[in-house]
């Protein structure tokens, strides 16, 4: 499969973070250089604020889907079975006018 068509599948968009980091990284670069050279101040000031929220917003989705995703790694290997399959039910039958239950 190509690039493309593996990040265009379902849950393909986490490939691209170390990107998406990089990018904001630079961002964050740029705004803090441009505060410190007195261009905008106040404008980078706050571009430099948000690079870095988006960052550290970056870092814990990353440590979530982390986690998630060992989860269930973990549980497929367990031979982890649903409830629903593992208990027994129960049915009601009406015969005449009254419930009967049958096991």
């Amino acid at each position: 499969m190509s690039f493309i068509s593996d990040v265009m599948e379902p849950g393909g968009g986490v490939m691209l973070l170390p990107f998406v980091r990089l990018v904001i990284g630079f961002l964050l670069l740029l705004t803090s250089g441009a505060f410190m050279a007195g261009v905008a101040r106040i404008h980078m000031a706050v571009l430099s604020f948000l690079g870095l929220g988006l960052l550290v917003s970056l870092q814990f989705f990353e440590s979530e889907y982390k986690k998630a995703s060992n989860k269930i790694q973990a549980a497929d290997r367990g031979g982890h079975t649903s409830n629903a399959t593992a208990s027994t039910t129960t049915s009601t039958t009406t015969t005449g006018g009254k419930a009967a239950k049958t096991d």
